[in-house]
């Protein structure tokens, strides 16, 4: 590991600790001193009173035969940064890129009292607006942004609010027959986001995707608002991967990873 920076301001011995916290990171075993000092070429000499000054503020600790290795406070650290990420300040910029690319309103929602609820919007360049506004809440039901987060949430959790709010009809296009909106939510989860095709309001369509935290737990929904004259069907598909991208990368930003197991499925 190379410990020289090009930056005139780096302070060595800070260089050095975290190329030390980096290797007991990478170790599956722990390490001792001279291996330390051999895997970021470093005399043992230079390294002892940073081992000694991490252990002391318990970064790291050393074990019955001698070797170090890292403890949780990295990771309780890294806990309380996700714990503070505000999911509208990280999603808005992404928000703005996907109203300005695609020229539709874009909304950010969040699972209140089992209602899909409007936290953020953005509107887009074109000359439609829409009268949406934060705080608006939508049933899971009949609405993009809610369909997108109960396609995620554990059965047990969906059902108590299918039975709380119930599935009531907005629009000829409602879906009001439970099974069948949970047999649609197969679709949502296979294709990563879903359409309200004139179900909520007649004339609008929306597409969303769900956002997820570091945890894997779906906490919101992404999706666009366009008058179903500027979004035909034969666009579904192309938008609706676009706006799952941009809800992935939200997440991401969240701390979520693509690769990681969704939780609320695991758990059905």
């Amino acid at each position: 590991m190379d410990n020289k920076s090009s930056n005139r301001y780096a302070v060595p011995a800070l260089e050095k600790s975290l190329s030390i916290l980096e290797s007991l990171a990478q170790s599956r075993e722990p390490l001792s001193m001279p291996e330390i000092a051999a895997r970021i070429k470093v005399p043992k000499t230079s390294i002892f009173m940073i081992l000694s000054t991490l252990e002391e503020h318990g970064y790291i600790e050393k074990t019955t035969e001698g070797k170090f290795r890292l403890t949780l406070k990295l990771y309780d650290l890294g806990q309380t940064v996700l714990d503070k990420l505000d999911i509208r300040d990280i999603a808005r910029p992404v928000m703005q890129e996907l109203a300005d690319q695609l020229e539709y309103t874009v909304h950010l929602a969040s699972l209140i009292d089992g209602k899909a609820v409007y936290i953020e919007k953005v509107q887009g360049p074109s000359f439609v607006q829409f009268s949406t506004h934060i705080g608006q809440a939508w049933h899971l039901h009949n609405s993009g942004v809610g369909k997108a987060i109960a396609a995620f949430l554990p059965p047990q959790e969906l059902d108590h609010i299918l039975m709380k709010h119930g599935l009531p009809a907005t629009t000829p296009n409602t879906m009001v027959n439970a099974n069948e909106f949970k047999d649609f939510l197969e679709s949502v989860r296979s294709l990563g986001y879903a359409i309200e095709d004139e179900e909520g309001e007649q004339g609008i369509r929306c597409i969303a995707a769900p956002v997820f935290d570091h945890n894997g737990r779906v906490v919101g929904s992404v999706s666009i608002t366009s008058v179903r004259v500027n979004l035909p069907s034969q666009k579904f598909s192309e938008v609706g991967k676009l706006v799952q991208n941009k809800a992935l990368l939200i997440s991401s930003k969240l701390g979520y990873k693509t690769n990681q197991t969704n939780q609320s499925l695991a758990a059905e």
